[in-house]
């Protein structure tokens, strides 16, 4: 049985435990809803209404009824997107005896009640690494996911949410009208060996190159989104690898306000470009470690075969991504209990869970090959 509960004991605590915590809390978090949009109370699935713009409306008039001009415009049309979500669940034990080396005599209760974690400093550090847990799968099932057999069998939690948006992006032809993100050749800079290794070093030109490629060829409308609505997800290694370029004075991209922002660190969690918030991903590189080989995601595949790249960016607007859940609702909550016959604390949550994007034009994305 895994060892839950590796955090430190920490002294803020207050010596009592709710064995009732609501999991809303959890999906709050900065990171999500600063960068996607949430349908709450989703129980099965969520119909979101797609109005196209129009254009081209206006005709001189000529008095009464409709000239040429007017019955020569295209009609208003809506369609929708479904957000289609899964019955999402957590069920995980802990037994008391695998910390007996590990913590604090003081964390556990005495004689026939040790075995009991409700109402002790354990319990909460248990219960945050569950949390933290619930919060890894969400962003790594958003991009990831999938329902495919072939991935279920390498790991069956990637299944838990239903199919994320790199499967969805691909089967959209989102970006570029292709199930593939945007080829994007490396300058030579970075070994071509590098390309294709998950977490391997890129050379901070070809990450510049990377990023000024999607936003020079992102869709008019996305360009017109003001660049605080929207975000550049991209691997961690290239937001590094731009980072670097941001302190050497004169690599491209670079600029002097730039490199002295950077060599103080200054904003390193922030990083923009051309205003447009870059966001490290680290479940990317999880996921394509994990999903090397026949099961490389579609959304990743070159045009020549066997150079799977993992090195990528995707460009899009943060209204455009959706997230369906029930996470707000009272009756969901993040349970911890003593199991008297087992001798064992069970933790147990339930909720639904899943993924959807709007419009391909307010999407771009590549990657280096």
């Amino acid at each position: 049985m895994a060892n839950i509960a590796l955090d430190a004991i920490g002294a803020a605590y207050s010596g009592t435990y709710a064995s009732k915590i609501l999991l809303e809390p959890m999906f709050a978090g900065d990171d999500i809803m600063r960068n996607y949009t949430i349908y709450p109370n989703v129980k099965y699935k969520q119909n979101i209404l797609m109005a196209p713009k129009l254009q081209s409306i206006t005709s001189l008039s000529t008095g009464c009824g409709a000239n040429a001009c007017d019955t020569a415009v295209t009609g208003f049309s809506i369609t929708d997107k479904v957000i289609t979500v899964s019955n999402t669940a957590v069920k995980q034990e802990q037994c008391w005896a695998e910390f007996k080396d590990e913590v604090i005599v003081e964390s556990y209760k005495r004689g026939v009640n040790m075995q009991d974690l409700t109402g002790t400093e354990l319990a909460d550090v248990i219960i945050n690494r569950i949390r933290d847990g619930i919060r890894h799968d969400l962003v790594r099932n958003m991009w990831a996911g999938d329902t495919a057999a072939a991935v279920i069998a390498i790991d069956c939690t990637y299944d838990s949410m239903g199919d994320g948006l790199w499967k969805l992006l691909s089967a959209g032809n989102a970006v570029n009208g292709g199930t593939q993100l945007r080829e994007v050749t490396a300058s030579g800079s970075t070994p071509a060996a590098n390309l294709i290794a998950v977490g391997a070093a890129i050379a901070p030109v070809d990450a510049v190159t990377l990023l000024q490629t999607v936003f020079d060829t992102a869709p008019s409308e996305l360009q017109q989104v003001p660049a605080s609505e929207k975000r550049m997800f991209v691997n961690p290694n290239i937001y590094n690898a731009y980072y670097g370029s941001l302190t050497t004075i004169g690599t491209a991209g670079s600029v002097d306000y730039g490199h002295s922002e950077a060599q103080s660190g200054v904003n390193y969690e922030r990083l923009r470009f051309r205003g447009v918030e870059l966001v490290p991903v680290y479940e990317w590189d999880e996921s394509l470690t994990a999903l090397a080989g026949a099961t490389h995601p579609a959304l990743f595949t070159a045009a020549t075969a066997g150079t799977d790249p993992t090195q990528g960016c995707i460009y899009i607007a943060k209204d455009n991504i959706f997230i369906g859940t029930d996470v707000s609702s009272p009756d969901n909550e993040l349970k911890m209990f003593y199991d008297e016959v087992g001798e064992k604390m069970l933790i147990r949550a339930a909720f639904t869970m899943g993924f959807q994007y709007g419009w391909n034009s307010l999407v771009n994305g590549g990657m280096l090959v």
